[in-house]
């Protein structure tokens, strides 16, 4: 591990988000294999997976010049978030992970973070920081909210696994619950939860530290 975790956006010319980092080895772009992504950015059973992640990404660069932040040690990625304007959400099916009655404008909504999992990454502050990174942009560039769904309440499998993190975590930032619907049996077996919540932050309410 590196002196300095550096926390810089995500950029389509050094590495796009395309897996889970809950493994211990570390990604190097320059080595490992370009990966399709997440189903739920991409689709299960297409054949143009990867270039349509690549085309989602870009395309949220070009038009609104962020959707994320990467973890950097030494060249090397140790963990990442990302989130999409709410009409990006609408079309990957991440809008369906909120309020679908919802038609609040200039809100990003969500979609991970996703942080390496060895023992020299855990509890630095990493998921803090690409938080804060990403609620300073926002407010500095005038989106209104920030939504996250799907939420665990605080369980400690939840903190090391899920990609949401949990409710501590956010009510950390500020975010507050703004409803509550019932967990699938999946996540009520592998939690061991019987609801998942959608969350909100106000950007205005966001005074750059926790």
């Amino acid at each position: 591990m590196g002196n300095i975790i550096e926390i810089r956006p995500i950029s389509g010319n050094e590495w796009l988000p395309d897996r889970c980092m809950s493994l211990q080895t570390l990604v190097d772009p320059k080595k490992s294999s370009r990966k399709a992504g997440c189903a739920s950015l991409t689709g299960y059973y297409t054949k143009d997976k990867r270039e349509r992640l690549e085309r989602l990404y870009q395309t949220v660069l070009h038009n609104v010049g962020c959707c994320g932040f990467v973890a950097w040690d030494d060249g090397l990625v140790v963990g990442y978030n990302n989130f999409f304007p709410r009409e990006v959400a609408q079309t990957t099916g991440l809008y369906g992970w909120g309020n679908k009655h919802d038609l609040f404008q200039g809100s990003l909504v969500h979609h991970c973070i996703s942080l390496i999992n060895h023992p020299n990454y855990r509890r630095k502050g990493i998921g803090t920081n690409l938080i804060r990174h990403t609620l300073d942009w926002a407010k500095e560039n005038g989106w209104l909210r920030f939504e996250v769904h799907l939420v665990l309440p605080d369980t400690p499998l939840g903190y090391e696994q899920e990609q949401k993190s949990c409710a501590g975590f956010w009510h950390r930032f500020g975010f507050k619950i703004t409803y509550t619907t019932p967990a699938d049996p999946e996540t009520k077996a592998l939690y061991g939860v019987a609801e998942r919540y959608s969350m909100v932050l106000d950007i205005d309410e966001w005074q750059g530290f926790i």
